[in-house]
């Protein structure tokens, strides 16, 4: 047998307000194997005087008028969207589990924040195998954030995905900024993070689509994370007094020449240095983060920063490392003391190394891309740019290559007097063109 819905609207006349204004109600009707009915209020407050019982809707063509309906037919297509989702089931059911189901309250549906946990937790057995601990750490942190939202501004401990929408991100990014004082990079990452798990959600038949797919919230501003060979000069030349602060400039100057970022650094042992047959020096390792082979020549200076400090790591190590934020302090220091004015962390060595070291000086974007342990040449893009420096010198060396070739005839100006002749000449105004008549040729 087939199930049927019906929706009737109506107001309830005795809750009228000082505005004058009646709450909206609904009543669902189900007719098929289990006849049933509902009462549910709409959530919208509606002028009787505008109401017409008839077609339900309020009448004219007023503002509110407008937007009234236009929320009652939202209302409506998401009931109707829940109903062809509890048919297609198949499974027998109530106009009160409709109405349930529809308010976003249903016991069996998948919550959101339960949603986060099952993520992390699924997560949690992948960190040290291909997933590091940090990024765990950094999911841990925006669930607790989401969890702190719903409470305070939605006052629910949880909401179904079915009930969200674009609206639920514009309100969840509005409190970042504004209750948080985020920057837009960590709101941008809270964001990415609900997006992913939406997108798991469809993929585990969940919902239907991700409500949040066409979001888009504020980008940070994009700064320059490279350095020029002038800024780099400075830091390697800068006078400093603190054995600290000397490591730190160390650790950043063989970054820089090697493209090694700081957690790989933090790996690197005396046995990944290999001396080849040529008697040239290679770091054969592999990345932390994507576990590709990383393998790089080093050069006189980098080579010379790992002899400084042999032997001073404990465990064999190459480099007896600083923390992540002693190693921020200082670099912060040294910038200030180079006059950079800009923004300088560690992983701008990263950076500089594919940007200013190599691209800059005629190495191939396909080299860099092998030699930084990238599995995609599209990531290198990121690190390595074509600066105008690096522009202008590969157009001189094309046209010196060119220049010799090829030569245009007819080059040379005309007689100064046509040229007097030709400045003093106005333009001829375009004749309109005449259309053609469409009227029938009259008879003779």
């Amino acid at each position: 047998m087939k199930t049927e819905m019906k929706v009737l609207l109506y107001l309830k006349r005795n809750g009228q307000n000082e505005q004058g204004m009646c709450p909206l109600m609904g009543r669902i009707s189900i007719k098929g194997k289990c006849n049933s009915t509902a009462q549910f209020s709409c959530k919208v407050k509606v002028n009787p005087k505008l109401w017409n019982a008839t077609s339900q809707r309020c009448t004219g063509k007023s503002k509110v008028a407008t937007t009234t309906n236009r929320e009652i037919e939202k209302m409506l297509l998401l009931l109707r969207y829940r109903f062809d989702e509890m048919v297609e089931d198949g499974k027998t059911f109530s106009a009160e589990d409709l109405k349930n189901a529809f308010q976003g309250i249903a016991s069996v549906q998948m919550t959101l924040l339960r949603l986060y946990r099952i993520h992390n937790e699924e997560f949690a057995l992948r960190v040290g195998v291909n997933r590091a601990k940090h990024s765990y750490e950094l999911y841990m942190q925006y669930y607790r954030k989401l969890e702190e939202y719903l409470r305070e501004k939605k006052k629910v401990s949880d909401i179904p995905l079915k009930q969200l929408d674009e609206n639920f991100m514009e309100e969840y990014d509005t409190y970042l900024r504004t209750v948080h004082r985020y920057r837009p990079a960590t709101i941008l990452q809270n964001i990415k993070v609900l997006k992913k798990l939406m997108n798991m959600a469809v993929y585990r038949g969940l919902v239907p689509l991700n409500p949040f797919k066409g979001y888009q919230t504020q980008r940070p501003e994009q700064k320059k994370r490279y350095l020029e060979m002038d800024e780099l000069k400075k830091i390697m030349t800068v006078e400093l007094t603190k054995p600290n602060c000397i490591l730190a400039r160390d650790l950043f100057v063989f970054s820089a020449f090697t493209g090694i970022c700081y957690c790989d650094m933090c790996n690197l042992k005396e046995s990944n240095l290999v001396q080849m047959a040529d008697g040239t020096y290679w770091i054969n390792t592999n990345r932390q983060k994507t576990g590709t082979p990383e393998n790089v020549r080093l050069m006189d200076i980098p080579l010379a920063i790992v002899r400084k400090y042999k032997g001073m790591a404990a465990d064999g190590m190459m480099f007896p490392m600083l923390g992540d934020g002693s190693i921020r302090i200082h670099l912060r220091r040294i910038a200030e003391k180079c006059q950079l004015g800009h923004y300088f962390s560690f992983h701008q060595a990263r950076h500089t190394f594919g940007t200013t070291i190599c691209l800059s000086n005629g190495i191939p974007i396909e080299t860099v891309s092998k030699v930084m342990g990238h599995r995609n040449i599209n990531i290198t893009q990121h690190y390595a740019k074509v600066t105008e420096k690096k522009i202008a010198a590969d157009v001189s060396g094309l046209e010196s290559c060119l220049g010799s070739k090829y030569a245009l005839t007819g080059i040379s100006l005309p007689p100064s007097h046509i040229l007097k002749d030709m400045s003093r000449r106005k333009p001829r105004p375009r004749k309109k063109q005449q259309s053609e008549s469409l009227t029938p040729a009259t008879k003779e």
